[in-house]
């Protein structure tokens, strides 16, 4: 179980708020900041070495993912006027708006084989879409009230929080090529906005924040009660994402400010 006695600082810096975690497929944490102002996607080793910015305007860039292939990051960017999925090279050249259907465009996801994007749209009601990486026509995946979706690590389902509006939130697993959700498992209300699939997809994990303390459980697919995989004693945790391989857990934590933590060899 992780802790924060595990957990070693990645980031660090008074003010800042640094959320939104993806990992490359080397290694590296792609982040973002709002060090230098606004809020803009940044990278850095997992042992916090050579930090750089790879975008920077006037506007809100966050949301990023990165592609199975480390090539690319898809991102969220109201540069235009409106949140729109972007897309840039790893190195943050050649910046590039992805997708132009409705517009609230947000939290992107690359499938793991790299076929499709799923997000979620924020014009309206909340609800899930996919497109393909390159940018094809938008397919609507959900009619509910939807939100954080993130596939699993076979590329062939997607899970989502809904609701019915006037429900409490719950986890829903369906086929990402469309259709009714297989299975549903209810989750407490003091949850947070992310949804991950746990390394062997037998599970998916999300944070439940109580008395302004966070932490990390998974809800089995077999239906099981859901499991604590982390025991912090203080601060919220604003995301999380797991390495490629799956041994190391990063973290944004903090109160009002946050900074990136790492936590090694982590099951």
């Amino acid at each position: 179980m992780g802790d924060a006695g595990r957990a070693r600082p990645v980031t660090s810096g008074s003010g800042k708020a640094d959320l939104m975690l993806a990992w490359t497929p080397d290694g590296r944490i792609v982040y973002i900041s709002n060090e230098g102002g606004n809020l803009d996607i940044w990278i850095t080793g997992a042992d916090g070495g050579n930090p750089k910015q790879l975008t920077s305007n006037a506007r809100v860039n966050q949301g990023p993912t990165v592609s199975p292939d480390g090539r690319s990051i898809v991102f969220q960017s109201d540069r235009t006027g409106a949140p729109h999925l972007w897309r840039m090279n790893i190195d943050g050249s050649d910046q590039r708006q992805l997708a132009n259907g409705r517009s609230g465009e947000q939290n992107p996801q690359f499938s793991p084989d790299g076929r499709w994007l799923v997000y979620r749209t924020a014009l309206g009601k909340p609800t899930v879409w996919k497109i393909t990486a390159d940018g094809g026509e938008p397919v609507q995946l959900t009619d509910k009230f939807s939100r954080s979706p993130t596939v699993s690590p076979d590329s062939k389902l997607v899970a989502y929080f809904y609701s019915d509006e006037n429900t409490s939130y719950r986890i829903a697993v369906a086929p990402l090529e469309g259709g009714e959700p297989l299975k549903t498992f209810a989750v407490p209300a003091t949850l947070s906005t992310q949804l991950r699939w746990t390394p062997d997809g037998r599970a998916l994990a999300y944070v439940d924040t109580k008395n302004g303390v966070s932490n990390i459980f998974a809800q089995p697919l077999d239906g099981g009660k859901p499991g604590q995989l982390t025991d912090f004693k203080a601060d919220r945790i604003f995301s999380f994402g797991y390495s490629r391989d799956g041994k190391q857990l990063a973290l944004s934590r903090g109160t009002q400010t946050s900074d990136v933590f790492l936590i090694s060899n982590f099951k």
